[in-house]
C-alpha cells in the first residue's frame, strides 16, 4: 500500500537518494531543497505504508497556462506497479487546477520504458532537442498531453 504526500523538507534526503539511483542527470540534496522555495513548483513523494519508506518522487512546474514535468523517479525495486502513473495522474490534475492547458516534458530518446508510459497516460511526441542530454550525450524527445 502506497500513499501520494506533498513533497517537504523532511523527504529531500530521500528524494535526493532515488534521483542519484536513478537518473543519469541527478539532482543534489541542495536542489531537491530548493524546489520546496518556489510556488510554481508541485512535487510529491510516494511512500510505502508497511516500510515507511519514500519510494518514487515527481514533480511539475507552472509556468504561466503550462505545466512542465520537470521529473519523475521510482526505485528499482518498486518499478512496473503503476506508482508512475499514479503520480503522473496527480500532477495532471493539479496542473489543470492550476490553469494548465498542457502538460510537456523532455526524455532520452533511449528511454523506450518511459516513452512507453507517457504515451500509456495521453502524451504524445512533439519535437526533439539534439544533444539536450550529457552522461551520456543524447537527444531529447520532446512530449505533450492536453489536459
Amino acid at each position: 500500500m502506497i500513499e501520494i504526500l506533498p513533497l517537504e523538507l523532511k523527504y529531500c534526503e530521500d528524494v535526493a537518494r532515488i534521483s542519484k539511483e536513478c537518473l543519469p542527470e541527478y539532482w543534489s540534496l541542495g536542489s531537491v531543497c530548493d524546489l520546496l522555495k518556489y510556488d510554481n513548483n508541485i512535487y510529491y513523494v510516494v511512500k510505502n505504508l508497511q516500510t515507511n519508506e519514500v519510494v518514487a518522487f515527481a514533480g511539475i512546474m507552472i509556468v504561466g497556462d503550462e505545466a512542465e514535468l520537470l521529473n519523475i523517479a521510482v526505485s528499482s525495486e518498486y518499478r512496473k506497479c503503476g506508482i508512475a502513473q499514479k503520480l503522473l495522474g496527480q500532477l495532471c490534475l493539479d496542473a489543470k487546477r492550476n490553469n494548465a492547458y498542457r502538460m510537456l516534458l523532455e526524455v532520452r530518446e533511449s528511454n523506450v520504458h518511459a516513452k512507453a508510459l507517457y504515451w500509456k497516460v495521453g502524451f504524445s511526441d512533439l519535437g526533439r532537442r539534439k544533444n539536450y542530454y550529457s552522461n551520456p550525450r543524447e537527444d531529447a524527445i520532446i512530449m505533450e498531453r492536453m489536459l
